[in-house]
């Protein structure tokens, strides 16, 4: 029989995609997690990850085994505090506008589970919030700020620009290109470099408006790198002659231990890849 402990381990390592960050989720060693990890393999009888310097790749069993496993472990790990009838507590989330979602629900829904009577309440106000996502310049200040990563800025184009086949493109290549304002993320649309003489063809709301915009054809965007993953409808290519600029996103939180100790999960926990 596979204890729940195992499973436990075993789901965050799956979800997290690194076992230091499993251990970290958990409150114990890198080296129990991977002594679990090995146990259950050997008692399974094949490999659940494919070990590697950039992290863990799941094989099929290991999808496998966390699809039949992870409703059963997230019920039998809040079940003592169910049982007590604890009432729900709302948690306070902002996601910036120049951010998306897929850098941390994963993050969230392995809080979800963990952690019985959440209830995610999203906020358009960051200094109302308890947990918010966004640029170290937008933090709050009376926010805790947890950075996660450094990531460079592109121009985005549609993936039928007559641009989207070059490896880069300089200011003269994009100087006529129509330009879709993001006014509400600091130092994005990088008007200081000239970029465009042409009239801005939009103004967007969130980046996710911004994306499908610049996917339609409609115009082209600064952005940042991680906004093309999963993507094919869109091209992200550097700026040859220039700097297009860098942001380093986090997690930053209200300065109360429950909100601390939420952030500081999340952190271990979501989505975000260093590229």
């Amino acid at each position: 029989m596979i204890e729940l402990t195992t499973l436990r381990y075993f789901t965050s390592a799956f979800e997290t995609g690194t076992f230091s960050k499993a251990a970290r989720a958990n409150g114990v060693s890198q080296p129990t997690v991977s002594v679990a990890i090995q146990k259950l393999e050997d008692r399974l009888g094949g490999p659940l990850f494919q070990r590697s310097k950039s992290g863990l790749a799941p094989t099929p069993l290991a999808r496998r085994l966390y699809h039949d496993s992870v409703d059963s472990v997230s019920q039998l790990s809040t079940l003592e505090t169910r049982l007590r009838e604890q009432p729900q507590r709302r948690v306070r989330v902002h996601c910036a506008p120049d951010m998306l979602m897929h850098g941390i629900a994963p993050g969230l829904n392995s809080l979800r589970r963990s952690t019985a009577n959440l209830l995610f309440s999203f906020t358009e106000d960051p200094e109302s919030s308890d947990l918010t996502f966004l640029s170290s310049k937008c933090a709050p200040v009376t926010h805790a700020f947890i950075p996660l990563v450094d990531e460079p800025f592109r121009v985005a184009l549609a993936r039928f620009h007559p641009l989207a086949m070059l490896s880069g493109v300089s200011l003269a290549d994009i100087h006529d290109q129509p330009l879709i304002h993001r006014p509400y993320c600091p130092n994005a649309d990088r008007m200081e470099l000239g970029a465009t003489l042409a009239a801005p063809s939009a103004q967007a709301m969130n980046d996710q408006q911004l994306l499908d915009l610049v996917a339609a054809g409609l115009g082209i965007a600064f952005v940042p790198l991680s906004h093309g993953h999963g993507r094919t409808d869109i091209v992200l290519l550097p700026l040859v002659d220039a700097d297009a600029g860098t942001r380093t996103i986090g997690i930053s939180h209200r300065k109360s231990a429950f909100a601390k100790s939420l952030a500081e999960r999340l952190a271990t926990r979501g989505n975000l890849r260093n590229t």
